[in-house]
Order: C-alpha cells, then sequence, then structure tokens
C-alpha cells in the first residue's frame, strides 16, 4: 500500500520554475510522485484541469525494483503507468503526475481541451524567447530582403514579357518537365541489331532544364518579398506581455499569429533565395540550346521549338499541340546581379 499524499495548496498554476524543479527531480531519481508538494491522493473534481507539461517518459530503472508510477485518477496505490504529464486540477487545488492514457479515459473532452491549452502556451513561450533571436538578426535580414528585391524584380519583368507576349507558354512548359524535374531523356538508336534484324534503342539523357522555378505559379517573387518584409518590420515591435497563469486570450491569439509569422519567414526567405537563385537560370543561353535539342526529338511535346538569348533578349517561336506562342523578351541587367549570404536563415534555436 503506497502513502497517499494530499496537498490542496495551489490557489493559481504553478510557475515554470516549479515545473522545471520537478522535471529534474524526475530525472534525478524517478520519482515525479514524490516530488515536494506532488499529491498522490485520487481528485474528485477532474474539471477545467491545467497541463504543466508534456508527455514525459519515467526513468523507471531509477525506481526501486523498476517500479511503474501509480496514477492517482484510478490506481493511486498501486503501479500504472511509465508516461505521464504533470497536471493541475484548479478545484482541487492540487497539483499531480497523471498518466496520458488514463487521462483521455477518465477526464475525457476537459483533457482535450486541456491538451489544446497547453499546445498554445508551449508555443506562446517559444516564440516570446525566439522572438530576441529574430531582432537580433534584423538587420541582416533586411539587407538581404533589399538585395534581393531588384532580382527579384528583374525576374518580374522577364515573366511578365513571356507571359504577355506568349500566355499559356511558362504553365504549359513548367507542367511538361515538373514530373521529371527537368531532367530530359531521349530514345536514340545505338546502332546495333537484335536477332530479328530490328535497330535496338536506348535511354540517353540530354541533361537537366534549371530554373524551373522561372515557369511556376504568379512569377511574382519580388510582391513576396515586399510581404516578407512587411513580416520583418513587425518583428521591430515586442510581442505583447503574457503569463501561462493569466487569462488574456486576445494576447495568446496576438502572440500565436504574430510569433508563427515571424518565426517562418526565415523558412520563406530561404525558399526565397534558393528560387530566385534557381529561377534566373533559366534564361540562360546553354539552358535554351537544351530545349532547342529536345525539340528537335519526335518525344517533345514541341512540333518546333526556338529559343535563344542573344546578349539581354531572349527569342522565343514555340509550335505546340496546344498553341503558337511568340515572345522577345529583354532581360534586365540586374537578374544577374551577385545573390547575398544566407547564413543569417538558418534555423532559430529551439527552446
Amino acid at each position: 500500500m503506497m502513502e497517499e499524499r494530499y496537498f490542496p495548496i495551489f490557489e493559481r498554476v504553478p510557475d515554470e520554475a516549479f515545473v522545471a524543479a520537478w522535471r529534474e527531480h524526475v530525472q534525478a531519481t524517478g520519482y515525479p510522485e514524490r516530488f515536494d508538494q506532488v499529491s498522490t491522493a485520487k481528485p474528485h473534481n477532474l474539471a477545467d484541469v491545467r497541463l504543466l507539461s508534456g508527455e514525459l517518459r519515467v526513468p523507471v530503472l531509477l525506481r526501486e525494483g523498476q517500479s511503474w508510477v501509480p496514477c492517482p485518477l484510478c490506481t493511486p496505490n498501486s503501479p500504472k503507468f511509465k508516461t505521464g504529464r504533470m497536471a493541475w486540477f484548479p478545484h482541487e487545488k492540487t497539483v499531480q503526475f497523471i498518466g496520458h492514457e488514463c487521462a483521455k479515459n477518465h477526464i475525457g473532452e476537459d483533457y482535450r481541451k486541456a491538451e489544446e491549452r497547453f499546445s498554445q502556451e508551449l508555443k506562446c513561450r517559444r516564440y516570446i524567447k525566439q522572438w530576441g533571436q529574430l531582432q537580433h538578426r534584423l538587420r541582416a535580414l533586411n539587407y538581404l530582403v533589399d538585395r534581393l528585391l531588384p532580382i527579384a524584380s528583374a525576374l518580374e519583368t522577364c515573366r511578365y514579357q513571356l507571359d504577355k507576349d506568349a500566355p499559356g507558354f511558362a504553365l504549359f512548359l513548367h507542367r511538361e518537365l515538373r514530373w521529371s524535374a527537368g531532367a530530359i531523356t531521349i530514345m536514340e538508336d545505338n546502332g546495333l541489331k537484335d536477332e530479328r534484324g530490328r535497330g535496338i534503342l536506348e535511354r540517353r539523357d540530354l541533361g537537366t532544364v534549371q530554373g524551373l522555378d522561372f515557369l511556376e505559379g504568379d512569377g511574382q517573387p519580388a510582391a513576396a518579398l515586399k510581404k516578407h518584409k512587411a513580416t520583418l518590420e513587425d518583428i521591430e515591435r515586442p510581442l505583447p506581455e503574457w503569463r501561462a497563469d493569466s487569462d488574456d486570450p486576445a494576447s495568446t491569439e496576438e502572440i500565436l499569429q504574430r510569433g508563427s509569422k515571424g518565426v517562418g519567414v526565415l523558412n520563406k526567405l530561404r525558399q526565397a533565395l534558393a528560387s530566385i537563385d534557381s529561377a534566373r537560370r533559366f534564361l540562360e543561353a546553354p539552358n535554351l540550346l537544351l530545349l532547342e535539342r529536345w525539340a528537335q526529338h519526335g518525344e517533345s511535346p514541341f512540333a518546333s521549338l526556338e529559343f535563344s538569348r542573344e546578349g539581354n533578349r531572349v527569342f522565343l517561336r514555340s509550335e505546340t499541340f496546344e498553341a503558337r506562342h511568340y515572345s522577345n523578351i529583354i532581360v534586365p541587367k540586374e537578374l544577374y546581379a551577385s545573390l547575398p549570404d544566407g547564413s543569417n536563415l538558418e534555423p532559430l534555436e529551439e527552446i
């Protein structure tokens, strides 16, 4: 028979220091239920439960006889589980370590709500602590966007000219190439014959078309960068004051929205840098020559194709099973400016 402990002393949700000290105790001893002021007696009012930790696997090797942990919800006097969560029961004014599967079964909808709330609180804590990291990088991030914008605007200009002159061509070509990630192969007679005298065909790689990002989507990388710039401006403002033990849904919602957007901008800028680097390769002369070589074979979707570059001009004349297209693109000199360093786009330190 295990001794039941009862500490109805917690008028409000315990702070992070209490939970951190409890975690250290668990890892050092293997006895989450023996931490100071943790109750083990069965609670009777389970409403409005608040979770204080994620799922924690107890190091049972540290426990006498490697026993499991008793669950106060259903078996307070005998071993029951190895993985559980710390919880605060406001009506009981107790803190208890409960089995996570037991809690789902015994508490029901209130436990589901508690899980959702805990997930939000965890995100709020992470965003608040990562906000400082973002602000520390702001100068470098703004410099990166400012350097990228002229290149992205040049890409938009080229794509706009292509879409204006040859509507549908970019999306058509992207559809034809995306399934192979731009790789082009053809069947070619290798000069040998089989036992029946028929020519033997074998597949040959022509090459890989670079810069499929140029053909994809709406072709507006500069517009996307301007949205990211607005997010960087928002990061300059501090997040609102927030505490997990205060019921302030407005502050919570603001932190979740702004935090998600702010932390996510690093990944979006990383993708934008890679996409712009890729997209501007599409209009290079060797790339266009590869497309022309492809068009000379019957396996391509082209009846005829002229796609060439001379200086800052790109000329297109195409006939496919869908349509005929013509375009004369003037490539801005800004397209091939040097790209900024992306070292400040590394993921933030996880909290």
